[in-house]
């Protein structure tokens, strides 16, 4: 197989998903108060450090405001006796703080990191904390505060308050919601009144303040505001500051309670499951693999060297066709990055692309070797490095290998395809060591002798109905795609007919 000769691109930037700012943004940064003690959740673990889909609720909340590319710090106000342990924690997935500045030559220049995160000792109160966070900050122009147990915030709403607070007069801006429920007003159990809901907002953060007014603001309030009051928009607003309110989504709720924690799990892996690239996805199981994720409503690339099938495949299914050679460092590396490039994220990587020939090992010239090797492994690294340092960069991602049972026993005539899929399993394994702390999850996928065009080639005489379906072996690759589950990552699933 020869690849076809690369195309010169244009020299761009990798987009994730963020609204850029323009040469004459604010600075902004963002304070995250995280020292209450959660006490109407119900459980002994505080709500903030509640353990979702790896990792603690606080981290998603996190990596949710640096998807707002706008925000060049954070600093969370901790409770006192784990804000080393915080801290740790927080470097441990990714972000720098001053302790530990980022990491140098992983992301190159043109990648975007993760905003560093100053950790504080939190106060008796939110106010307090908030304080404690806000002094933590290096001097800005705008300054978010958003709850650390509200792990939804989408870029769209915090680029909408900075700009609120851009406008002429404007001091803070708040992210609001209609009242859903009928609201009274009552008195030793008796009804006094009903109160009309239209008039009404709920407070809700992110909360957008000019820095200087909301550092005036926690400088004049009084010890009693600083002890029992809750809202910062009020503090300014009480010292003369004007305040803007901005309607925003029902995706701002908070976990509370209890039953709060589960459903934020499945809303965190619904959100962790939106994007896809498949490579060899033009035929064959990755194909079926990108229309079972297609089916699943991901957004799907699908990447191969051979353009005309590929765009086929491509308008089959409604995804995107990303030709490519995986073969090559520079083509799979910008085949991930135009991935995130269109879709602002990349959650899942499904490596299938492959060559295969039949061969005995001793009339297997150094020509095919490297070929095979370049493709079904060389090709898979590339891939998967590149997808982990966007991954890292976003706060996680599966990886998913696609495997072949020739590594259990051997074949005749395929000793370098299956010495190059017995390398995927330990690629997967080292993946998911590596990725752990990242939220990167890795599986790889073993399906039997599969009916393929692959295989077709090879043995013409082979029965197609005895054999598994790519179908079949999609449904796998899909569930571990969208359903994974993190204490087995690095586990290979074996698909028999």
């Amino acid at each position: 197989m020869v690849a076809e000769p690369k195309r010169r691109r244009s020299p761009r930037r990798v987009t994730d998903g963020r609204p850029r700012p323009t040469p004459a943004a604010p600075r902004v940064a963002a304070v995250v108060p995280m020292a209450g003690r959660g006490t109407r959740v119900g459980a002994p673990t505080a709500k903030q450090f509640w353990p979702l889909l790896g990792r603690p609720l606080y981290l998603h909340t996190l990596f949710a405001l640096a998807e707002y590319r706008a925000i060049r710090e954070i600093a969370v106000a901790a409770p006192p006796e784990l804000a080393e342990a915080v801290r740790r924690e927080i470097e441990a997935a990714g972000f720098p703080t001053a302790e530990a500045p980022a990491p140098p030559g992983a992301p190159d220049g043109d990648a975007v990191a993760l905003p560093p995160v100053r950790v504080a000792a939190g106060g008796e109160s939110r106010h307090l904390s908030i304080a404690a966070a806000l002094s933590a900050l290096s001097p800005c122009d705008v300054v978010l505060v958003h709850d650390a147990v509200r792990p939804f915030v989408d870029p769209e709403i915090l680029d909408r308050l900075v700009q609120a607070v851009g406008e002429a007069g404007v001091d803070a801006a708040g992210a609001v919601r209609p009242l859903v429920d009928t609201v009274v007003r009552g008195e030793d159990g008796w009804l006094l009144e009903t109160v009309p809901r239209e008039r009404y907002r709920a407070s809700q953060t992110p909360q957008a303040f000019r820095y200087e007014a909301l550092l005036e603001a926690y400088r004049a309030a009084t010890r009693e505001e600083l002890l029992h009051g809750t809202e910062c928009l009020e503090l300014v607003r009480s010292r003369g500051g004007r305040v803007r309110l901005v309607e925003a989504g029902p995706e701002l709720w908070k976990v509370t309670y209890k039953h709060d924690l589960y459903a934020a799990k499945e809303m965190m892996r619904e959100r962790q499951r939106r994007t896809a690239l498949v490579t060899g996805g033009s035929r064959g199981i990755g194909f079926a693999v990108a229309r079972a994720l297609r089916d699943r409503g991901l957004e799907v690339a699908v990447a191969a060297r051979e353009r005309d099938s590929l765009a086929r495949a491509a308008r089959e299914i409604g995804a995107l066709a990303l030709p490519g050679d995986v073969s090559r460092p520079e083509e799979a590396r910008s085949l991930v990055r135009r991935a995130v490039d269109a879709f602002g994220r990349l959650d899942v990587l499904v490596n299938n692309a492959g060559v295969a020939s039949l061969r005995p090992l001793a009339e297997t010239d150094d020509e095919l070797w490297q070929e095979v090797v370049a493709t079904n492994l060389s090709g898979a690294f590339y891939c998967a490095r590149e997808a982990m340092r966007q991954m890292g960069r976003q706060g996680g991602g599966v990886i998913i290998q696609i495997g072949s049972s020739a590594v259990r026993g051997g074949r005749p005539g395929q000793g370098a395809y299956a010495a190059t899929k017995a390398g995927l399993l330990a690629l997967t394994e080292a993946i998911a060591l590596e990725g752990k702390e990242l939220g990167i999850h890795a599986f790889t996928v073993v399906p039997e002798r599969t009916a393929t065009e692959l295989r077709r080639r090879l043995y013409p005489e082979e029965d197609p109905s005895q054999i598994l379906q790519p179908e079949t072996v999609a449904e796998v690759v899909a569930f571990c795609a969208t359903e994974w589950l993190g204490p087995l990552s690095g586990q290979s699933f074996w698909v028999r007919r």
